[in-house]
């Protein structure tokens, strides 16, 4: 009895595996997987480019306005070149997801 117990699910798994299913023919996604991806990874590294970007040049500006408050608008215009990285990320995600398949 006990052999029976350990045997049976190898003996399922067996008998299932023989049976082959009849698939229906379904298209090829893999070129609209690759678009999504390579959209998905220029958004999120642009993303995280502007993050790091924002964070420097935002920390370096307001240190430099503590001492000099005439930098200021200086170190708004760097500040917006940083931005500028996510929103060309955004865009060229776009972009590769209106691309015709």
């Amino acid at each position: 009895m006990k052999l029976v117990k350990k045997l049976l699910p190898l003996l399922a798994v067996l008998s299932l595996s023989i049976i082959t299913p009849a698939y229906a023919e379904t298209p090829d996604l893999t070129p609209v997987a690759f678009k999504l991806l390579s959209a998905a990874l220029s958004f999120s590294a642009a993303a995280l480019a502007a993050g790091w970007a924002i964070s420097a040049a935002g920390s370096a500006s307001m240190a430099a306005a503590a001492e000099r408050p005439e930098l200021v608008t200086y170190g708004l215009i760097i500040t917006a070149l940083g931005e500028a990285i996510g929103i060309y990320g955004i865009v060229m995600g776009i972009l590769i997801l209106g691309q015709a398949v």
